[in-house]
């Protein structure tokens, strides 16, 4: 039998900044864009939380809750070093990592007591090397052990000897994998808990729920498949977004944004040496209406000239009825990059590699808009800070 262990960084981007700003602990903080960028929450410290402030809500609305709030812009750098620093403290403790978001993870163990012991480590090292906390759930069950992970935080520690009956037990919505229509839909036919479900007959669950009938009856006997909190070592898609200051119906504005997302796209890829060959465009209009537009390519790609260039084919096809809200990319269907294959096909690839080294040089020391395209200049609402370099 394998014992696994779920653990959860505690308000993760909120207890970075606090562990990095010692003078915040205790006072009400969250991570977010500015009271007019019309950004929203991406974390909030406990303390935030005592005002009804959480992840989602618009920066707008944490304000007129907790006025005295602190808001600090997000750092995805620091985030994902600090998330690295945690995964490597459970592999050289536990002897195995399986990461499954930024601030989550697994590690398992054939023996109960063994695993006990690792994870109280871990999370006492942590605690003393990066100054946050971190909570655990221990089941045999991998999505047992996500739920109990969210028992007793922060900073938690929680152990489930019979995953079966503690999962009936629990509230739809505590479920990983059972999203708000899915709970709303189910709350409508007055089912509230694991167990309610296990009451429908099976064909009755399936005229209701089609396809999603299957997760919902495994749920309750517990047959699901540990496969679906599998590892992420190979990330499904790297992507990024960007709300504007103000709905906008200029064209030429938003592509000046999708060139900006396509860069910052391409250093991820770059720092994790991937390459992609779907491209997703999502626009969201002033309604908050959503919708996406995807396209297969027939090669790799990983540089945002051609991330730039795919995703504006597909946004010139569009026929905007709203003014835009939001605008966002992503590259699909992830491999690690074939620099071996650029070489042998590409004579100019040292030249080319060298001038990205010097580029990413001066963005690391100077800033990430000292080096811009003509384009990214008619972007209004940008600060540009420092020396510009322009080509």
């Amino acid at each position: 039998m394998i014992w696994w262990t779920h653990l959860d960084i505690d308000s993760f981007f909120a207890s970075v900044e606090i562990a990095s700003r010692p003078y915040y602990k205790g006072l009400p903080l969250a991570v977010g864009g500015s009271e007019h960028s019309r950004t929203v929450i991406t974390s909030a410290s406990y303390k935030a939380r005592e005002y009804g402030i959480k992840a989602g809500m618009p920066v707008y609305e944490a304000l007129s809750r907790c006025p005295h709030l602190i808001v600090i812009k997000p750092d995805m750098e620091k985030y994902l070093s600090i998330s690295k620093e945690v995964f490597k403290i459970v592999q050289d403790i536990a002897g195995n990592v399986f990461p499954y978001s930024i601030d989550e993870c697994f590690f398992c163990s054939t023996i109960k007591d063994d695993l006990i012991v690792k994870s109280l480590m871990i999370k006492k090292t942590i605690k003393e090397k990066l100054k946050i906390t971190a909570s655990c759930g221990i089941s045999t069950k991998k999505i047992v052990a996500k739920i109990a992970s969210d028992e007793n935080k922060p900073n938690g520690f929680f152990v489930v000897d019979d995953p079966l009956n503690y999962i009936k037990e629990k509230e739809i919505e505590k479920v990983p994998g059972i999203g708000r229509k899915i709970e709303k839909k189910l709350k409508s036919y007055g089912i509230f808990y694991v167990k309610q479900i296990d009451e429908i007959p099976f064909s009755v669950l399936k005229k209701l729920f089609k396809h999603y009938a299957y997760f919902l009856k495994e749920l309750t006997c517990l047959k699901i498949n540990d496969d679906i909190y599998k590892r992420i070592d190979i990330v499904k898609s790297v992507g990024n977004t960007h709300t504007f200051s103000e709905d906008t119906f200029e064209k030429e504005k938003i592509l000046s944004y999708i060139s900006l997302i396509s860069k910052h796209i391409e250093k991820r890829l770059l720092d994790d040496f991937f390459e992609g060959n779907r491209i997703t465009l999502t626009v969201r209009y002033s309604n908050f209406q959503t919708f996406t537009k995807q396209k297969k390519l027939e090669r790799y790609i990983h540089e945002w000239k051609d991330i730039f260039e795919e995703t504006k084919k597909i946004f010139e096809k569009i026929i905007l009825t709203l003014p835009v809200r939001l605008v966002g990319i992503s590259v699909g269907g992830i491999r690690n990059r074939g620099i071996y294959q650029e070489l042998a096909f590409n004579g100019d690839f040292d030249k080319r590699e060298r001038l990205k080294e010097y580029i990413e040089m001066i963005k690391n020391k100077y800033g990430e808009s000292s080096i811009l395209t003509l384009r990214d200049l008619y972007v209004s609402d940008r600060k540009i800070r420092g020396n510009r370099i322009i080509f």
